[in-house]
This record gives structure tokens, C-alpha cells and sequence, in this order.
């Protein structure tokens, strides 16, 4: 009888532990996240990603979102990670197939955690999130406006 109470005692830790390990991305990292966007800046929406790693020969798994911003308003795109994936993400911003914003500078290879876009025409917008070497990797995108 003991060890059958040990052995539910034992499986209940090990599952609540696991579930622990990977709850910074669930809403956990949106917190965290929304609380980088700066004090002149409101958060607006979040855009959750958890890829899986990329099959061999096959085109890096990516997060699509579409979203309408409006002209004349000054927005900021936020970007982290979640530290138990190894995928290190990447935002992008489009309008049609055009780049507007990234949270990488492609001839450079500098990245950074945010990046501000002034919006010039009301429009549909696409954000795409992205791991690096389509390795596995969850993230969470920030939308906030900039006072």
C-alpha cells in the first residue's frame, strides 16, 4: 500500500513539475513580455508561437497573424522568448510582400527585442514569427501603441 501512495505521490510531482517547466509559454511570458513595452507605450494585443522544429528539407515552420493598424499611429512590436525552447524567434512585419519592420537587421545580423513602426495608411498588416534555423521554439509578439 505504501508503495502504491509513494508511486501516485511520485507521478503527480513529476507531472505537475513538467507542466511547470513549460508554462513560461503560456500566459506567464505574455506578462512578462507586456511588462518590456516601455512606460510610454500601451499594450494593445499578443501573438502567441510554438513551433515545432523544422523536418528535414522542408520550409522553417512559421506563425502568420493579420491585423489592421491605422495611419498616423505610432506602434511598437515586442518580441521574447520563452527560455525553455532553444528557437530563438525572429518578428517581421509586412504590408503586402513588402518588409517593414524586423526584430533582426538581415545585413547585419544585429537583432533586437522591439522595434517602432509609424504608420503611413490604414491597412491590413501581416506579422510573421519565426525560429532561427527552424530549430522548436515558442514566443510571444507584443502589439502596443507608443504615446
Amino acid at each position: 500500500m505504501n508503495r502504491i501512495i509513494t508511486l501516485v505521490v511520485f507521478s503527480f510531482l513529476l507531472l505537475a513539475l513538467s507542466q511547470e517547466s513549460k508554462a513560461q509559454c503560456n500566459d506567464e511570458l505574455v506578462n512578462i513580455c507586456a511588462l518590456s513595452v516601455g512606460d510610454n507605450a500601451v499594450y494593445m494585443k499578443d501573438f502567441r508561437a510554438k513551433l515545432p522544429r523544422a523536418k528535414r528539407n522542408q520550409a522553417f515552420p512559421f506563425a502568420k497573424y493579420t491585423i489592421v493598424l491605422n495611419r498616423g499611429t505610432h506602434y511598437r512590436l515586442t518580441l521574447c522568448n520563452a527560455t525553455d525552447f532553444e528557437g530563438e524567434a525572429i518578428m517581421q512585419l509586412y504590408d503586402d510582400s513588402q518588409l517593414l519592420g524586423s526584430t533582426i537587421d538581415l545585413s547585419t545580423g544585429r537583432e533586437f527585442n522591439s522595434f517602432d513602426f509609424m504608420c503611413q495608411k490604414t491597412d491590413v498588416y501581416q506579422i510573421f514569427i519565426s525560429f532561427k534555423e527552424g530549430k522548436e521554439g515558442c514566443a510571444v509578439g507584443i502589439l502596443s501603441m507608443v504615446r
